[in-house]
């Protein structure tokens, strides 16, 4: 099979550094995204897919946005934005995407939901159902289809038209919804088999098998069970799939090994894969197939996130906008047990100052993808080495599970084996290694200055957490699950002791900045106030405090979170005496 070519993507009025929450139209022939560049207020982005290249436009909103925002876009160019804060939800029109507004419904409890390639808007009233409304077009009110007295997660369009649309149902399995009467029927697959996918009568499916999944492929309608393809299912990497092509013969499937992605097109029929050639970088998991091509977002180390459209016979190179960002690298570090493979800016043996940053998760890695903050870090002259250790993804299921019941074991020794031999590398009389580190790269982090303070010259923390045991007493549902499905709540029995934040306070002196969102729903925001307080009951010389207002997990990199970047650049500048 022939390589398809990306068409490239071309800059809009201004250059944005972040952007977020992308949706294609149904048809493919627009998309939409939230951006943010130096001013700290969002704005939505809606791209024009119709012609020879991508043609993005700014369009501002009297009040700017932010991360709750999800824009939708219709294949007539509209623009519907929905909106969630502290009081609800509300839905807006925008017609040509122009400024004026017209508000097609609100909620002061629970939530609204936009399905991506559908006319559906889902009302989650805070009972535990979801009503389904249709979208009859333009500024028409939405019209009331049915109650479920189910959450509704997945959804996918089943015909062309979007009259028909299965959605998954929790418990209740996955439901069919007759998008022109209201009527719900059952899709009629096995309870613990998870719908993803649909195109042309033909369904992909999650299959059970052991303790975790298979991809599978099964007729509409067909009551035989899923069809599991050896080949797709052998495919290396982190696996995920993205679009099938609207004859139901190509899956396009983003495969994740180690820090970057690669697109796979995998025939059904053959049960055979080949790879489209993309600049080095990261898919993000939304795409839309369209008559015209396969539509994928996709950012690259020095180019901002944009749309890519794989055309064509014939192969070739295109990607963003290029805007005089630093080009990162990988590089493979020495570690106790094999090596930690890093995404790299600038020279970290050479550079005045040195950044290491260490990811959450803790499945989770650094990937080739554009970040703001580590490309400002890069034109401050700071380098930045940000490992993917023991623990990261996309390095294979023995390196992912090498914490499992050991968190801070394999990884704090890979973080400490890295500083030491950077610090090295850097020699006398330059200064010594900072550390960032978010969530659980935070908590990392502070145990990386508990276990060796003179190693580091300072570290930033965003959302720390102070040990598993106690985020899995004060967490939600999902961080629980996840501590337990990880063993999170393990101890460590060597020199360093249990990995325990307050009990470690004692032996963490490197000047400290603490940054946490006053409304994070991942951490509670109280083991970042308990953590300053510790520290300065033991007497710690130098930490600072940040709770970020208004803002969630991660503050950085939230759209408007520009102030607090800044923060954090003048800290690593610039320590407090």
């Amino acid at each position: 099979m022939t390589a398809p070519a990306t068409s490239p993507v071309t800059a809009g009025p201004r250059t944005p550094v972040h952007r977020v929450n992308f949706r294609f139209s149904p048809g493919g022939r627009y998309a939409a995204c939230l951006t943010a560049g130096d001013d700290p207020a969002a704005y939505p982005e809606l791209w024009d897919l119709t012609g020879h290249e991508p043609r993005p436009r700014a369009l501002r909103t009297w009040d700017g946005e932010n991360a709750a925002t999800v824009p939708l876009p219709t294949d007539d160019g509209d623009l519907l934005l929905c909106r969630s804060g502290p009081y609800g939800s509300r839905l807006t029109f925008a017609p040509g995407g122009g400024p004026e507004e017209a508000e097609l419904m609100a909620v002061r409890r629970g939530g609204l939901r936009l399905l991506p390639g559908t006319a559906l808007v889902l009302e989650m009233d805070g009972d535990g159902g979801t009503t389904v409304w249709r979208l009859p077009g333009g500024a028409a009110p939405p019209e009331r289809l049915t109650r479920l007295p189910h959450p509704v997660g997945a959804a996918a369009r089943l015909d062309e038209r979007g009259e028909s649309v299965a959605l998954g149902a929790g418990e209740a399995g996955t439901l069919v919804l007759d998008v022109t009467s209201g009527a719900v029927t059952s899709l009629g697959l096995p309870a613990d088999e998870h719908l993803l996918l649909a195109a042309s009568g033909l369904l992909l499916t999650a299959v059970p098998h052991g303790s975790g999944h298979r991809l599978g492929l099964r007729a509409l309608g067909d009551p035989a069970p899923a069809a599991v393809l050896e080949g797709l299912n052998r495919i290396e990497g982190s696996v995920a799939p993205l679009a099938l092509d609207p004859a139901g013969r190509l899956l396009a499937l983003s495969v994740t090994r180690r820090a970057r992605s690669h697109l796979l097109l995998h025939d059904l029929t053959a049960d055979t894969s080949s790879e489209v050639e993309l600049p080095p970088g990261s898919l993000h998991p939304v795409a839309c197939w369209a008559e015209d091509g396969l539509r994928l977002v996709h950012s690259g180390g020095d180019r901002p996130t944009g749309v890519i459209t794989i055309v064509g016979p014939s192969a070739s190179r295109a990607g963003g906008e290029r805007s005089g960002w630093a080009t990162p690298r990988t590089h493979d570090y020495p570690a106790p047990e094999g090596g930690t493979e890093a995404v790299v800016y600038g020279e970290p043996g050479s550079a005045p100052g040195l950044v290491v940053a260490l990811h959450g998760g803790p499945e989770a890695g650094w990937r080739l993808g554009f970040d703001p903050l580590f490309q400002r870090l890069a034109a401050e002259g700071i380098a930045v080495v940000a490992p993917n250790q023991r623990g990261s993804t996309g390095y294979g299921t023995a390196h992912r599970e090498a914490v499992q019941g050991a968190w801070g074991g394999p990884d704090l020794a890979d973080i400490l084996h890295l500083g030491r031999h950077l610090t090295a590398e850097r020699g006398p009389g330059r200064a010594r290694p900072m550390l960032y580190g978010v969530s659980y790269g935070a908590y990392l982090a502070l145990l990386a200055a508990a276990a060796e303070p003179d190693l580091w010259e300072r570290a930033v923390v965003v959302a720390p957490f102070l040990s598993g045991p106690l985020l899995h007493q004060d967490g939600p549902v999902p961080v629980r699950n996840l501590i337990d499905r990880l063993g999170g709540r393990e101890e460590i029995h060597d020199d360093l002791g249990p990995r325990d934040l307050l009990r470690l306070a004692g032996c963490i002196r490197v000047p400290l900045l603490v940054v946490h969102g006053e409304h994070d729903p991942v951490i509670p925001v109280t083991h970042s106030r308990r953590l300053t307080g510790r520290l300065r009951e033991t007497g710690h010389p130098s930490v600072t405090y940040a709770e970020i207002p208004d803002a969630g997990h991660d503050p950085l990199s939230d759209l408007g979170g520009q102030a607090t970047r800044e923060r954090v650049l003048a800290f690593l500048r610039h320590p407090p005496q």
